[in-house]
């Protein structure tokens, strides 16, 4: 066989196993790959954490370790304070509901509806969807528990050896960018830009909401509400959660004892204000931290929750952004 032949054979076999290889990779990561991406946007943004820890500590490996514990408290703590606070005031709820008087509520609607209306039998079929639903949903969580555990684990020792490996991987990774050194220094600046733009904004624009929304729990005579301000904050970062866990069942709660003005009016301040603060705050502090429009913030927070899950509050900017800026290079290179 001549050597032109072998070589030509040589390079399909090559790119046909390179192929086959990736294929099978990419169905043995994909289970993980919003893990993998968690850990390594963790790993981004708490790396000036890890970088000061390293400086006081000779050994890599266990101030990589001591970044992850950092990380670990950080997210667990909160939750399980959110949590705690959640499940407390569930079961009370729960035993306030058995026992509500609810003639307030039906003389509401007898006068200002419809006076044949079985307010009694559609609050308890109300509460008994809700029950259900919350315990197919626990049910669903028990279930999924063991690999939402390994997807965690694999997550935090991805996590350790990006403190470790984080900088040789990025250097290597740039230094094999088809670009011109000002477009890559450009594009790495707007990801760093945006992604704790990106951050900057979920926790800010959460203790506003919980600011906001624990006055209102105040004005309209809810106890308690510096807790529940603390934990409307926690919930405010969750997407699909939020802070209307908190004041939704407040405010049904007090139309249904009777609270008809406090309930009404929580219900009006919840949804005009408490709620519309993410979609219009947010997009603001992301737009001029981050250095993009507001418009792709939002589309692309609204579209990274819906793909990502969680992880699109921040991906979602960033994807846009890093689409914007490829669009200004071509425009650039285009005329070379």
């Amino acid at each position: 066989m001549e050597d032109g032949a072998f070589q030509k054979q040589s390079k399909y076999f090559f790119i046909a196993c390179f192929l086959a290889i990736a294929v099978v990779s990419f169905f043995l990561v994909k289970p993980f790959l919003t893990t993998i991406i968690s850990a390594i946007v963790l790993a981004y943004i708490f790396y000036p954490l890890y970088k000061k820890i390293r400086m006081a500590i000779i050994s890599e490996n266990i101030a990589a370790l001591l970044t992850t514990l950092i990380v670990i408290i950080i997210i667990i703590i909160p939750l399980v304070f959110a949590a705690n606070a959640l499940i407390n005031q569930s079961v009370e709820l729960f035993y306030r509901v058995k026992d509500v008087d609810i003639s307030g509520a039906e003389t509401f609607v007898a006068k200002h509806f419809n006076d044949k209306l079985e307010v009694e039998e559609q609050v308890k079929e109300i509460l008994n969807t809700v029950t259900l639903s919350l315990a197919k949903q626990t049910s669903d969580f028990v279930v999924t528990l063991p690999g939402k555990i390994i997807q965690f684990f694999v997550m935090l020792f991805i996590m350790f050896y990006m403190f470790k490996e984080g900088p040789t991987i990025v250097e290597n990774i740039e230094h094999h960018i088809p670009l011109r050194e000002a477009h890559k220094k450009h594009l790495s600046k707007k990801f760093s830009s945006v992604i704790y733009a990106s951050l900057y904004g979920v926790v800010l624009t959460a203790f506003i909401q919980g600011g906001v929304g624990a006055l209102g729990l105040w004005i309209f005579g809810v106890p308690s509400p510096l807790l529940w301000g603390l934990v409307m904050v926690i919930l405010a970062m969750l997407p699909f959660v939020g802070a209307a866990f908190i004041w939704f069942p407040a405010a049904i709660y007090n139309i249904f004892t009777g609270e008809t003005f406090n309930g009404f009016g929580l219900l009006l301040y919840g949804l005009l204000i408490v709620s519309t603060i993410d979609n219009i705050v947010r997009p603001k502090i992301v737009g001029t931290k981050g250095k993009v429009h507001p418009v792709l913030v939002l589309l692309g927070v609204l579209g990274g929750i819906k793909v990502f899950g969680f992880l699109g509050i921040i991906l979602g900017p960033l994807i846009l952004a890093i689409l914007r800026v490829f669009l200004d290079i071509y425009l650039l290179e285009k005329d070379y």
